[in-house]
């Protein structure tokens, strides 16, 4: 009987101690957690154009992003103010050659009128200072060109097709099927199509925790200099 008591008891006392320690348990203070944030270089090719290149300027500065557009000359001598537009609302201006030309099919002299009479051109245009990126018409570059030149020549590491297939929904699948933190992404100014894959993408890109930027802020904002005679395809 004693036993018996004393079992009662102990659990008796055991179920107080279990009550006084629910009582005043208190969940450790959970320490915040800092991700480190993600950052994306955005490209458009070929213009400006009249039909797309403002509407694009317009939903960069909606979702508080920024672009690198890589301007043809010809193309800049038709749409000045658009030239002028582009970078006086926070983008930046690079060189795509003043005729598009395929720069290994070209004479050395041919190539250097293509890059720095382009160069030359598009400054006076934007106002826009400072060493200008490259890229090359078509991708178009060998090592000989990347040596030839002291000038940032920039690819791409996403490809978003929409030169090809002109369809918003897909251009989006492309540019987020393997995008990660330091990529370049290419898109094409003149394309319909391409201003509404635009403004999904930049939507997608906010709720995925990415900043949409050009390629010169992506790499001050990674702390790192664009290196001369490669191509540049990210910044990693």
């Amino acid at each position: 009987m004693k036993k018996l008591q004393q079992k009662i008891f102990n659990l008796g006392m055991a179920c107080i101690l279990i009550f006084i320690c629910v009582l005043f348990y208190r969940e450790p203070a959970t320490q915040p957690v800092f991700t480190e944030k993600k950052y994306v270089g955005l490209t458009y090719d070929d213009g400006p154009s009249q039909l797309t290149t403002q509407a694009l300027i317009d939903l960069l500065n909606k979702y508080d992003a920024s672009a690198t557009f890589f301007i043809n000359g010809n193309h800049a001598n038709e749409n000045k103010e658009l030239v002028k537009s582009i970078y006086e609302q926070g983008n930046e201006i690079g060189n795509h050659t003043l005729d598009h030309i395929w720069l290994t099919k070209a004479s050395q002299e041919e190539r250097e009128r293509q890059i720095y009479g382009n160069e030359s051109l598009l400054k006076f245009l934007s106002g826009q200072q400072g060493d200008m990126l490259v890229r090359p018409p078509y991708g178009d570059i060998n090592k000989d060109i990347l040596e030839e030149f002291d000038v940032p020549f920039i690819m791409w590491s996403v490809d978003s097709r929409d030169w090809e297939i002109r369809n918003a929904a897909s251009i989006q699948d492309n540019v987020f099927m393997h995008i990660e933190d330091g990529d370049i992404i290419i898109m094409h100014d003149g394309y319909t199509s391409t201003i509404e894959a635009t403004e999904e993408i930049l939507k997608r890109m906010q709720r995925e925790g990415f900043e949409v930027v050009s390629v010169s802020e992506l790499f001050e904002l990674k702390n790192k200099e664009i290196p001369l005679h490669v191509k540049v395809k990210h910044c990693r």
